[in-house]
């Protein structure tokens, strides 16, 4: 194995999606073996932000022993488009090595025909109880390693949504409030059985990232990111590049909220540890 430039590994770590679109002009034999040149957690970065069809093409040709590495790495949405496009044996087998959570939840994801909502929704981030204080989640939120991608769902005790939490108030409100004060409540909240394409011209969609999603009990199970609607769709239509379509103003869109995140993350918290998660939320998957 030849040695990766300090460089060309920084590259890929802050920019993916300039590496990405790089990459996608090469033979997928090269791609193969550049990806197997780097660390496994930039190659399966790298992977998430391959068209998923060029993504599947690739992970064909990876040894055997390291795709579950790779899909134990990858974010679930990501893992779920690229198998949608290898054969049910190679998928069967990839899952057979996967820590049993994330084969749990990959599989969940899979029994949901592509072209509805439930198969692309996120449930990394619980929903937040709506007795959380303010102070709490911003200690929480600070002290995450995770990206704040989208404002988090608020729920009431039997886990049922109620909003979504203002990052932008969240900045500015006192440390004792509870986040119930602080919530957008004029949004649209998703049926896991609704098709991507009923969705995907939510007017809406120029004021969130995110919406919640809930089941037939009307109880949270997730999110639909904006981005996570995209891949569905350029699956479902059969086109790799709607997903690359009003790429301009989701950048826009990712620098508010990110902007929005680093102020919350940089702030002093509460005392407490972390903030409240619905248990009802996640019991009721």
């Amino acid at each position: 194995m030849s040695e990766v430039h300090p460089f060309t590994l920084s590259f890929l770590k802050l920019h993916p999606k300039n590496a990405a679109n790089a990459l996608e002009r090469l033979p997928v034999q090269d791609i193969v073996e550049f990806l197997l040149q780097v660390p496994i957690e930039l190659s399966a970065k790298t992977l998430e932000t391959l068209a998923p069809q060029l993504a599947a093409q690739c992970f064909l040709i990876i040894p055997p022993e390291t795709r579950s590495q790779l899909m134990q790495k990858m974010k679930p949405t990501s893992g779920i488009s690229l198998l949608r496009f290898i054969p049910r044996s190679a998928t069967q087998t990839i899952l057979k090595h996967l820590l049993p959570d994330k084969k749990a939840l990959l599989k969940k994801r899979l029994s949901y025909p592509p072209d509805l909502v439930g198969a692309w929704m996120d449930s990394d981030n619980p929903a937040v109880s709506e007795t959380t204080l303010v102070g709490e989640i911003r200690k929480s939120l600070r002290l995450s390693k995770q990206a704040i991608e989208y404002a988090p769902c608020v729920v009431n005790p039997d886990g049922t949504v109620i909003g979504l939490l203002s990052l932008a108030r969240l900045i500015t409100s006192k440390d004792s409030i509870p986040v119930s004060k602080i919530l957008e409540r004029d949004f649209k909240v998703i049926s896991d059985r609704a098709t991507v394409r009923s969705v995907s011209s939510l007017s809406q969609w120029d004021y969130f990232e995110a919406f919640p999603i809930v089941n037939q009990k009307n109880k949270f199970i997730g999110m639909l990111p904006y981005k996570n609607l995209k891949k569905a769709l350029a699956i479902v239509q059969g086109d790799s590049t709607s997903d690359q379509t009003d790429s301009v103003l989701m950048d826009g869109v990712d620098a508010y909220v990110s902007t929005l995140a680093w102020l919350v993350q940089s702030m002093a918290g509460s005392p407490l540890d972390s903030f409240n998660y619905s248990k009802e939320s996640r019991n009721d998957r």
